[in-house]
């Protein structure tokens, strides 16, 4: 029996449930392990690189030292791609803070969306000469820019090739060529949907209704089992498509990322992550006992996963936290301040220090008028231009100024800011 008639928390709970039994399955199928017990699934393939952990629903008296064992697991073999999916809000509700702490950085918000199949019928606009078809077998890692093309992950030729029953792929192929996938995973229960995955068309065959028409294949195809709801998690650039194919908006997911390999070759101590959940929660009497054995520093040093105490509390709201370290010694930053919303002290930073306006933040060294184009955060923009910010740094990822970055997110008012400046 597949889920039927249902509410959109029962919807995600699918969804999550449905690319839970993926990574697992997939896991297995190809060579790996899975771990599950008292809420906690996790997940490891050495040779193709997968690690997941699965939407944990643990209890908050037992998450802290379920966390650490699932984190020896993973230092023991050394994983460096560990991706946590969890629904909103988590489960712990502290699940982010306790993985901040032990070496996870943040991570970006899955999109659940899901279709009723009972209002969809055949799609009669597939473009003219494209035919979609389902094939388990052909390789698609010849085909240079299709999305998802790589023969690893967890719908891998052997799961496909071998349990057609479950995973299907459809494939948009245009005068003879492959342009466009999807794959659609089934689950059975009482949380039973058709997940949709892996939706790509290259390049070129974009804005064509190609994706729009693979995916109503799946759903029909779905339908023609028997089920009842399809389900997937879209990007910004093809939530439209779904839409467009009668998907509707469900709820916002979180995730969290291990990444550094810091977590195994030198990994925090025990009394630093007590130290980053204290942060994290706000815990002024946790804080008053653990911080007395750090000093300045000690309380300065970044984390495993790169985030300093400062950045942590931020990232968890914890305007306290912040301000206890800054008793204790620790500097912040103008974003730091910014973004506990503490305007006075940034711009009293910018004007004591003149340097701090040119201070490159992330991974990706962007300033703060970077940040202000991709927040589209106005007040932030006058505030850095006010303050003299170089207009001319590029960021390390897209080789992009300020006004690059605001062009590209579509950001009319701070690109007339920059504009006004540079004239």
């Amino acid at each position: 029996m597949e889920l039927q008639n249902t509410s959109n928390k029962n919807l995600e709970e699918a969804a999550a449930d449905n690319h839970r039994q993926l990574f697992c399955k997939g896991t297995i199928m190809n060579g790996g392990e899975v771990y599950s017990q008292n809420g906690l699934t996790y997940t490891y393939t050495s040779h193709a690189f997968e690690a997941s952990v699965a939407f944990p629903s643990m209890h908050a008296s037992t998450a802290g030292e379920q966390l650490d064992a699932m984190m020896d697991y993973y230092r023991k073999h050394k994983a460096q791609n560990v991706g946590c999916w969890s629904l909103a809000p988590p489960q712990p509700a502290d699940l982010g803070i306790q993985l901040l702490a032990r070496g996870f950085q943040p991570g970006w918000q899955p999109c659940w969306m899901a279709c009723d199949l009972k209002t969809i019928g055949t799609d009669d606009n597939i473009p003219e000469g494209v035919i979609i078809k389902p094939d388990n077998h052909v390789s698609l890692s010849h085909i240079k820019d299709l999305p998802y093309n790589q023969e690893q992950g967890y719908l891998s030729p052997a799961l496909l090739q071998t349990h057609p029953e479950q995973a299907q792929r459809l494939i948009a192929v245009w005068n003879g060529t492959i342009v466009g996938q999807c794959c659609i995973f089934f689950t059975t229960g009482k949380h039973g949907v058709a997940g949709i995955y892996n939706v790509g068309v290259v390049p070129a065959m974009r804005n064509r209704g190609i994706g729009k028409a693979i995916v109503s294949a799946a759903c029909m195809l779905a339908k023609e089992r028997g089920y009842e709801y399809a389900t997937l998690n879209a990007n910004h650039m093809g939530r439209p498509v779904y839409e467009k194919a009668g998907f509707v908006f469900i709820s916002y997911g979180m995730t969290w990322w291990l990444m550094n390999e810091r977590y195994f070759t030198d990994p925090d101590a025990a009394d630093t992550i007590k130290l980053a959940e204290a942060v994290g929660r706000g815990d002024m009497a946790a804080l008053n006992i653990v911080g007395p054995f750090f000093s300045s520093a000690g309380l300065s040093k970044p984390l495993v996963n790169g985030m300093t105490l400062m950045q942590l509390a931020v990232e968890c709201g914890q305007p306290h936290s912040g301000e206890w370290l800054i008793d204790h010694g620790v500097s912040y930053t103008a974003l730091d301040a910014w973004d506990f919303k503490w305007k006075d002290k940034a711009m009293d930073l910018l004007a004591r220090n003149p340097g701090e306006i040119n201070r490159l933040y992330y991974s990706w060294n962007g300033t703060l008028m970077h940040i202000a184009a991709q927040r589209n955060d106005i007040a932030l923009a006058q505030v850095a231009l006010s303050a003299g910010v170089d207009l001319t740094i590029l960021d390390t990822d897209y080789h992009s100024n300020a006004l690059g970055w605001a062009i590209h997110f579509n950001r009319p008012e701070i690109m007339k800011l920059i504009q006004e400046k540079i004239e």
